[in-house]
């Protein structure tokens, strides 16, 4: 098996060329911007090739606090114009694209803000909201979340809430949801949905890697393979997800192999799985790299230089297993070496999203 690091001169060359020609969408990060700071994790994104990605914001539990926060990201794409702009359409996105600039999209992954009222969420998608993952890891009123013990299905709530996201054109992500109430919302939703930030549950290591190993000592979810497989989507899921038109996005989180392998390779792995099952049209990358963690751990290995190789990646490529999206052109390179089409790969990197984004927001 090829992998990046085998590329001969003129093959990383193709790779770069088509890295650049992308749109290149990452489904799901997080950066709260009184904890990073003003530009550091846009000026990674950018130095990646990051055309746009999916923000966490309004993980609060009123609609008060939700709006708060989105109002302080509105302030700061007011300042910071001349790399960033709010995503509110897919036009903007290729505005970003063609303007050198990096484009937010809002995406709570809780509806605990909405506090059990569709009426909010009109409120919501007006301060520019168009992705929400219904529930989070635990269950709330829309339904039940990866870790609980009964695995539930879509409460009442839930339903109107899809249905009301599908009127408004929000994109429906079900990537920390339960079993049961993903398959429910697949069913009941008249839009596709998406998978943001997943791995396939039949391709997901089973045996830890190092990095997973010292991560276990510093986790709130508990044993990290189990957490794993609770978070990797069923291949009726992945299935039912592409047949109603939706992306899979695939997350470097839980990709890495135990051994010498790099997380490039790794995360390639996850997505020949997705593509080989339901067509590569269908798949997508969600890095879930919080930038808060990445700060923390720089801290951390400044003060403990000895966990240096502690990563989700070899000693090659380990930077941007700490967090940083600027090493992106690593997965084009991936990509290529495996043999993918440059259509496919562009539609990997961002242009599946894309096509996802213009069908559900219409425009």
């Amino acid at each position: 098996m090829r992998t990046y690091l085998d590329l001969h001169r003129d093959e990383v060359a193709h790779a770069m060329a088509l890295h650049r020609e992308s749109y290149v969408i990452d489904a799901s990060l997080v950066a709260y911007l009184d904890y990073v700071g003003e530009d550091i994790w846009v000026d990674d994104m950018l130095k990646g090739g990051l055309t746009a990605s999916n923000v966490t914001v309004g993980m609060q539990s009123s609609l008060t606090e939700a709006l708060n926060e989105m109002s302080q990201y509105h302030s700061w794409a007011e300042k910071t114009k001349e790399k960033a702009l709010l995503v509110r359409k897919v036009e903007d996105i290729k505005r970003a694209k063609r303007e050198g600039k990096h484009g937010v999209i809002f995406g709570p992954q809780d509806s605990s803000f909405l506090e059990g009222n569709t009426n909010f969420l009109k409120i919501a998608y007006d301060y520019g909201i168009r992705v929400i993952q219904i529930t989070y890891n635990n269950r709330n009123a829309a339904g039940d979340g990866c870790k609980e013990r009964c695995n539930a299905g879509l409460s009442n709530f839930g339903v109107a809430l899809v249905e009301e996201m599908n009127r408004l054109g929000i994109l429906v992500d079900l990537s920390h949801v339960g079993d049961q109430t993903s398959m429910d919302a697949i069913e009941m939703s008249k839009d596709p949905v998406a998978f943001t930030h997943i791995c396939p549950r039949a391709s997901t290591p089973r045996e830890l890697s190092d990095w997973a190993k010292w991560n276990n000592r510093h986790t709130f979810y508990g044993e990290f393979t189990a957490y794993s497989l609770q978070r990797a989507k069923t291949d009726e899921a992945i299935k039912a997800c592409a047949e109603k038109g939706g992306v899979i996005g695939i997350t470097p989180y839980f990709a890495k192999k135990p051994g010498k392998s790099t997380l490039t390779d790794d995360i390639v792995d996850q997505i020949e799985y997705t593509a080989n099952f339901v067509g590569a049209d269908h798949v997508g990358f969600g890095s879930d790299v919080d930038y808060n963690s990445t700060l923390d751990r720089m801290a951390y290995i400044q003060k403990y230089p000895e966990t240096v190789d502690v990563s989700y990646f070899s000693a090659l490529d380990k930077d941007w297993g700490y967090g940083w999206l600027g090493y992106m052109p690593n997965l084009t390179k991936g990509l290529v070496a495996r043999g993918y089409s440059d259509q496919e790969i562009k539609g990997i990197l961002g242009g599946n999203w894309l096509r996802l984004f213009e069908r559900v927001w219409r425009g």
